[in-house]
């Protein structure tokens, strides 16, 4: 219709400007940018919309675009409504179109924000479905377990709450051949996403971020919306309870900067306030002019928020760090340390091996249902030899299956013995002091 209206007043269209698929909430948008741009440089004299929240969502924003046009001696007009801001009475109705074009669409936007709170708060699912749940068939919202996928949300959060950490989880998932929800590996970003998420333990979270689009995480919300969900949980609340304790624990520790290992950061404590010490290194200056690099140990609170909060209580790196191991390589020596960690390494074997056995019953259930496939399309072809050709593909098809989950558990198999290797108490003073002499 521009274009329309252009051609019948002779006007000649330059340029077309077009935002697709780009709310126009936002004023950085690339055309919307160019158009400014070109108005600034003198290579249009008019800007012609069909309606002007095309342009810009907000009052402010529209006007503020008409004035820098105007500046510029570029006029504005809108086709739909018919309106010249060139007068008094165009921009007075400019103002009022575009409060009632922002009234409008904030209004839709609480409307819609209000009805995803209630149904939030009545403990519908609403989202991208989470790795463990499938869609009931025939049913907007209600959610049934995926035992399979289920069974790798218990599998991190066991993991989690044993202590290891996000990255050797996630690549512990890679190795067992496991996928997100959406086909793709394991990341540390994954495993941390389910770990915090309280869906899995029965619970509906809302309006986490506020204005996302604009602040995107930095718009937390410390009020969002949590309500009991209509799904099933996969998690216990102790088991959540637990990990979110470690969660809080380890984000409290002080992050190591710089290049080198501070094997003590957020270990050792100051002794005036009890904040955890952080490294830094210092340079002197030796009597023969060379330079020495020293690490130490200093509060944390004292580097942070200055003398005022508390003292620097230095400590040399090299000279607590020795003591520390020293201290430890004397109490690993004990046998009733030993016999702690010959108890937990052997309990954890047996945890990895029934994990290991489910893997492996999984994969011989995939195994039994293609063969019966493949063995009902080989009876098929016996009765009806005309279906040779028609079939060919589908079996080998079935056949290239039946060699993958072959080798799938043979892999297994292989993890299951190497599992069920058992330990001595000799073996574990010998592998304790092997790593501690290293560190």
């Amino acid at each position: 219709q521009i274009r329309e209206y252009c051609d019948f007043n002779n006007f000649v269209v330059v340029d077309v400007y077009a935002d697709r698929g780009i709310s126009g909430k936002s004023m950085n948008r690339p055309e919307l940018q160019r158009l400014l741009k070109d108005a600034n440089e003198g290579q249009i004299d008019s800007v012609m919309v069909y309606k002007t929240n095309r342009l810009a969502r907000n009052t402010s924003d529209l006007l503020k675009i008409v004035e820098d046009l105007h500046r510029q001696n570029v006029e504005f007009f809108s086709l739909s409504e018919r309106m010249e801001v060139n007068t008094s009475s165009g921009k007075l109705m400019l103002q009022i179109l575009a409060s009632f074009s922002e009234f409008e669409r904030n209004n839709i936007v609480e409307n819609v924000f209000m009805g995803q709170t209630r149904r939030a708060q009545e403990g519908y699912y609403q989202g991208n479905l989470p790795l463990g749940y499938d869609k009931i068939p025939d049913s907007k919202h209600e959610l049934m377990i995926n035992q399979h996928e289920a069974n790798i949300v218990k599998y991190i959060f066991e993991s989690y709450a044993k202590g290891h950490g996000y990255r050797k989880i996630a690549n512990a998932l890679n190795h067992k051949g496991y996928v997100t929800k959406k086909g793709k590996p394991f990341s540390i970003g994954s495993v941390t996403y389910i770990l915090s998420n309280p869906f899995y333990v029965g619970k509906i979270q809302f309006a986490k971020y506020k204005d996302w689009n604009e602040k995107r995480r930095k718009g937390l919300n410390d009020k969002p919306i949590i309500a009991e969900g209509k799904h099933s949980p996969i998690i216990i609340q102790d088991l959540w309870d637990k990990v979110q304790l470690r969660k809080k624990q380890v984000s409290q520790k002080p992050q190591v900067h710089g290049k080198g290992t501070n094997l003590l950061t957020g270990i050792v404590h100051c002794p005036q306030c009890g904040a955890p010490m952080a490294a830094s290194n210092t340079t002197n200056t030796l009597k023969d002019g060379t330079k020495k690099r020293i690490r130490y140990y200093s509060c944390s609170n004292f580097r942070n928020k200055g003398s005022k909060v508390c003292s620097a209580n230095s400590v040399r790196a090299d000279v607590i760090e020795k003591y520390v191991m020293d201290q430890i390589l004397e109490i690993v020596k004990s046998d009733k340390v030993i016999n702690q960690v010959l108890e937990r390494v052997n309990q954890e074997n047996k945890v990895d091996i029934g994990a290991l056995n489910h893997d492996i019953a999984y994969k011989q259930q995939q195994y039994d249902e293609v063969s019966g496939k493949l063995h009902n399309l080989v009876k098929t072809i016996e009765d009806n030899p005309d279906l040779t050709s028609a079939l060919k593909a589908t079996i080998h098809q079935y056949e290239t299956q039946l060699n993958d989950i072959t080798n799938q558990m043979n892999q297994l198999k292989q993890q299951q013995n190497q599992e069920k290797l058992s330990y001595d108490t000799k073996q574990i003073a010998a592998l304790l002091q092997r790593i501690f002499q290293n560190i």
